[in-house]
């Protein structure tokens, strides 16, 4: 995944829709649900979390799955493309409309919000699952579990809905103990794009939602909805398998000797923990000293000591009662391995306070360029080494702050220019350089959790294999024959 700032949006063009066919809509839908480019505010939905959008001819929003087939039916039969649009919290540029129109497709372009998707809600506490419309946020059906000592354990900065998890199979720092959303959805409802030009029947609505997780019948349509962007169908519910919310969960700030003693460190950590160990994340010493640097009341939990920690890892376990023993006992065990120079348990919400800080900090010290890769764990550290010693090379302007993931193997390779933003040289080359390493030296990933997008779109054709894109594309062929769903830049 890569993330920018900085990016210019073109003017508004002039491929709008016709006001009786949003007259049309906004009868179909209900007041409200139809907004108008040019007699509506659309700022919000067109203006993603970094970065700049492009025009939308409107915005329409659903509260239903009829509604929605409603929509995409007239978006065939009509010659208009759906940018299907959860909270717009992505970072990869697919939930809004390109800055600059594509010369090859005129149809004008409209967002297609799922924010009023939000009805109803449904909980079975005995089997651990919910059903859910993909309008819901992440926050809202967490308050909603809160009562009942359960939760969807997918730990993000950000607020999603959950029909834009689906489509982007958001990760999480708890991914470690609990998966991404791949791994917690049970099934979805989605609406293909597949309406007949001829009659206008369709689109087909899939319904594979279920409670059950053993139903070993076959392929799941599901699986192919998760991490699609958009562009299979619209998801507009989906069964997720919820989690208990531990009793107890405690933290530790680690100082390892160095940071490959922090992989180390995460090994004894495993075999003492086990599955009470839920999240391990790793920052370096320039995440850290920006973050201090700039956030008001943000202290190092090493204060002055020089020289300072080349990492700092915080670990959290949780489980049962007792479990913040167990943390301390294997902390203990660090210091007599000889891993770790420091270490210090800290209340949970001061650790991960602490850990939140560091995106909030580079982007007050600078211009942040990041790059959201993964390696098998046992490279992280030759990758650390491989790209700050090329950056250095290629993009010496470049501050690289990273941290992450590390018990997943990823890292937010973050790059801060203090001395203004950088040019699109820069941006081409770092990008170059961080993937590159990553991928072609150190068999990983561009894209760790946040998906393809149009930022990353000639990664996946490069990286590839041609017949898995065919596949890929004659699903989308059957799904979307007339490729009116995603963003334009999708490349399958």
């Amino acid at each position: 995944m890569e993330e920018t700032d900085g990016e210019t949006a073109t003017p508004l063009d002039d491929r709008l829709l016709d006001d009786r066919l949003l007259d049309d809509l906004e009868d179909a839908l209900g007041a409200g649900s139809v907004l108008r480019a040019g007699r509506d505010v659309l700022d919000r939905y067109l203006e993603p979390a970094r970065g700049r959008g492009g025009p939308a001819a409107a915005v329409l929003r659903p509260a239903t799955t009829a509604q929605v087939c409603t929509v995409v039916r007239r978006a065939v039969l009509d010659g208009f493309r759906l940018l299907p649009q959860g909270a717009n919290t992505g970072l990869v540029g697919a939930s809004v409309p390109p800055t600059v129109p594509s010369g090859s497709d005129p149809r004008p372009i409209v967002v297609l919000s799922t924010e009023r998707l939000v009805d109803p809600i449904e909980v079975f506490a005995d089997d651990r699952v919910a059903i859910v419309p993909a309008g819901v946020r992440l926050s809202t059906l967490n308050d909603r579990l809160a009562p009942l000592g359960l939760s969807l354990p997918i730990d993000l900065g950000a607020d999603p809905c959950l029909g834009a998890m689906v489509a982007t199979d958001t990760g999480g720092a708890r991914m470690l103990a609990h998966g991404d959303m791949r791994r917690r959805v049970l099934g979805v409802e989605a609406v293909l794009a597949d309406v007949e030009l001829t009659n206008g029947s369709g689109p087909t609505v899939i319904d594979d939602l279920t409670r059950l997780r053993k139903d070993n019948t076959g392929p799941r349509l599901t699986s192919l909805m998760v991490g699609s962007g958009g562009a299979f169908g619209v998801v507009t519910r989906v069964a997720v398998e919820l989690a208990r919310v531990p009793r107890e969960s405690a933290c530790g700030l680690l100082a390892p000797v160095d940071a490959a003693a922090a992989l180390d460190a995460l090994r004894i950590l495993e075999d003492a923990l086990g599955p009470l160990l839920s999240a391990y994340e790793v920052v370096s010493d320039t995440a850290l000293d920006l973050a201090v640097d700039h956030i008001d009341g943000l202290r190092s939990p090493w204060g002055d000591r020089s020289p300072a920690p080349e990492v700092m890892v915080l670990v959290e376990a949780a489980g049962p009662i007792g479990t913040a023993e167990v943390l301390a006992d294997a902390v203990a065990a660090l210091d007599d391995a000889g891993v770790v120079d420091d270490a210090v348990l800290v209340p949970t919400d001061r650790a991960w306070h602490l850990r939140h800080s560091i995106t909030e900090g580079l982007a007050r010290a600078g211009t942040v360029v990041g790059f959201d890769v993964s390696v098998p764990r046992s490279e992280l550290v030759a990758f650390r080494d491989d790209v700050r010693e090329r950056l250095a090379t290629t993009v010496p302007r470049a501050v690289v702050a990273d941290f992450g993931h590390w018990a997943d193997g990823g890292t937010h390779c973050n790059l801060v220019f203090t001395g203004g933003p950088p040019g699109d040289s820069e941006r081409a080359d770092a990008r170059r350089v961080v993937f590159g390493t990553a991928v072609d030296d150190h068999h990983g990933s561009y894209s760790a959790e946040h998906g393809i997008g149009p930022h990353n779109a000639d990664w996946w054709i490069r990286t590839t294999p041609p017949g898995d894109r065919a596949v890929l594309r004659s699903l989308r062929e059957r799904c979307d024959p007339h490729r009116v769903l995603g963003h334009p830049a999708l490349p399958f």
